[in-house]
């Protein structure tokens, strides 16, 4: 956990929950550690009701968790802070883009739901969904509470919502059932007089809203008790299965694509972090005749065995049953497209020189500095160690001691520097929390500091949208367009670039930081541990040294 980290974290949570008493009660949880509702009361100068709504929302968020303390034998309740759940807010973009990708506007706008709500019955996000359909324009026809009903069955079977029960035994913390994938994936039945109901208000051409009328219901609708949330690993795994996907149709062509997409859409059912369950030959080529791919046996195995030979090897034969039987190694593909990132990140950053010392570091091992510099990197030596220090310190290289004797004299010493991927996976996920939260720092002083033209453009917008729609003629259409002069239309042209920028910086950022992220939670790796403290800050002495020369 870095600063960074902790910063990026606090500025999404202040985009989600606008109010200072949330933001304040989880940074003084995430100083202080678990704490006891008394102990905030008294530490934070804030009333105890809002404290409380704040610990509310927060908790069904997942942000806040609850749990009794293990310390005493009271039932005394801990609430913590989920620094890791936070930072799931920057996904949440990418989840409801997936959603409507992949089940159309219905399933958008349940995850959409439960992303703004936390966690919701099935009932009651039944109908806020009919009422957003209805507000947007949407065919009622169409778009009714049974065709919601199955998308919201195509998202739990496909695992991408997941079931949560309130437990009675642990003072009401909801928690999530450990229970066997079909009771995980089964969908409560609503009682036949709930679904009367909710088909009655439906139909109901009366003013007031649906979700007015069934908070005050008092009809038993079957799923009281149970509630539904994202699975965003589930989501996680499917925008890693889309990167795979896409890098191999890169490296090699579409139907290589295709044939990976296969393997993991099989596979998807029964999900592993590590490695996806074995699928023979036999079944890769019939699901490709199924959906309509034409692809001889014979292509199909030379395509298989040129993604075999790819240079990550994530995709790996490990029997011969069915013509052959593949899986897919998510830890190996994972480390392939990280070192990809890592490698644009040196190449940007210090230069194609220093890239090939990396490059060159990774093949051998580990290497001394005379060695990096005088025998292999066909680099100039001062601009080699300049490299060699600089990544160093960055974090992409680590070094290592080895001494003659038990008191590590500098001069009977040797330094050998060693490629550590899981190092460098840690400092540019760093760089990137900086960044990210640089970017969201830059978006709202742009906006800020504009707001005056931003908010007469809204203005002028709102009112032409209007006239559009009362049919009213073009030249007082034309009249209100006039109100901005070419000069503030000129400027309002180069903030939406510039946001635009922003918000493509802000995306492909989020991709990075997804990968990295799920790098760091699938690898083995460990950080070499130092033998003797100080070498960051020698390294930093040298640097300047070599750059005085």
């Amino acid at each position: 956990m870095t600063t960074h980290h902790i910063r990026l974290a606090f500025d999404l949570m202040g985009d989600l929950f606008p109010d200072e008493t949330s933001k304040e009660v989880a940074s003084y949880l995430n100083r202080k550690g678990p704490l006891p509702f008394a102990l905030l009361v008294r530490d934070l100068n804030i009333p105890a009701v809002n404290i409380a709504r704040s610990l509310a929302t927060l908790a069904i968020h997942d942000i806040i968790e609850c749990h009794e303390d293990a310390r005493t034998n009271s039932k005394r309740i801990l609430y913590a802070f989920n620094l890791k759940r936070t930072l799931y807010i920057l996904h949440y973009s990418k989840c409801i883009h997936c959603a409507r990708q992949l089940y159309g506007f219905d399933g958008e706008l349940i995850i959409e739901e439960l992303l703004l709500n936390g966690k919701q019955r099935m009932s009651t996000l039944l109908v806020t969904v009919y009422e957003r359909l209805i507000k947007a324009g949407k065919d009622p026809q169409i778009h009714s509470l049974q065709s919601i009903k199955e998308s919201f069955k195509l998202l739990v079977s496909a695992q991408f919502l997941q079931r949560i029960t309130i437990n009675e035994t642990k003072s009401n913390i909801s928690t999530v059932v450990e229970e066997s994938l079909t009771n995980l994936v089964q969908i409560p039945e609503i009682t036949q007089e709930g679904w009367k109901y909710l088909i009655s208000s439906q139909q109901d051409e009366s003013n007031e809203p649906s979700t007015k009328k069934f908070k005050s219901t008092k009809l038993i609708f079957g799923d009281e008790k149970i509630f539904w949330k994202v699975n965003f690993q589930r989501f996680f795994a499917y925008l890693r299965d889309q990167e795979l996907i896409q890098a191999f149709t890169n490296r090699i062509d579409q139907n290589a694509g295709e044939i990976v997409r296969t393997i993991l859409r099989l596979t998807e059912v029964k999900p592993s972090p590590e490695r996806t369950i074995p699928i023979s030959f036999i079944e890769i080529a019939k699901t490709m005749a199924t959906a309509g791919l034409q692809m001889n046996e014979d292509l199909l195995q030379k395509y298989m065995n040129l993604i075999m030979d790819d240079v990550n090897n994530c995709v790996v034969k490990v029997g011969d049953q069915g013509r052959g039987t593949y899986i897919v190694d998510f830890q190996k593909a994972l480390s392939g497209l990280t070192k990809a990132h890592i490698q644009s990140f040196l190449r940007e950053r210090f230069g194609s020189n220093a890239l090939r010392i990396y490059n060159m570091l990774e093949e051998r091992g580990c290497l001394s500095q005379k060695q990096v510099i005088e025998d292999m990197a066909m680099i100039n030596a001062k601009e080699a160690q300049q490299y060699v220090y600089s990544m160093f310190i960055d974090g992409m290289l680590t070094l290592e001691e080895l001494s003659k004797a038990n008191d590590f004299n500098p001069t009977r010493t040797f330094y050998f520097f060693r490629v550590n991927l899981y190092n460098g996976v840690l400092s540019l996920l760093d760089h990137s929390y900086k960044t990210m939260s640089n970017l969201m720092q830059r978006h709202q002083f742009e906006r800020e500091r504009h707001r005056k033209l931003i908010d007469k453009r809204d203005k002028v917008d709102a009112i032409i949208h209007s006239l559009r729609e009362q049919n009213g003629e073009e030249e007082q259409i034309k009249e209100v367009e006039d109100i901005l002069s070419p000069m503030e239309k000129e400027q309002i042209q180069k903030l939406d670039a510039a946001f635009r920028k922003i918000d493509l910086a802000q995306l492909q950022l989020t991709e990075t930081i997804l990968l990295l992220e799920m790098y760091l939670s699938i690898s083995n790796s460990t950080a070499p541990v130092q033998k003797k403290t100080g070498s960051k800050a020698v390294a930093e002495k040298l640097l300047e040294t070599t750059v005085q020369r």
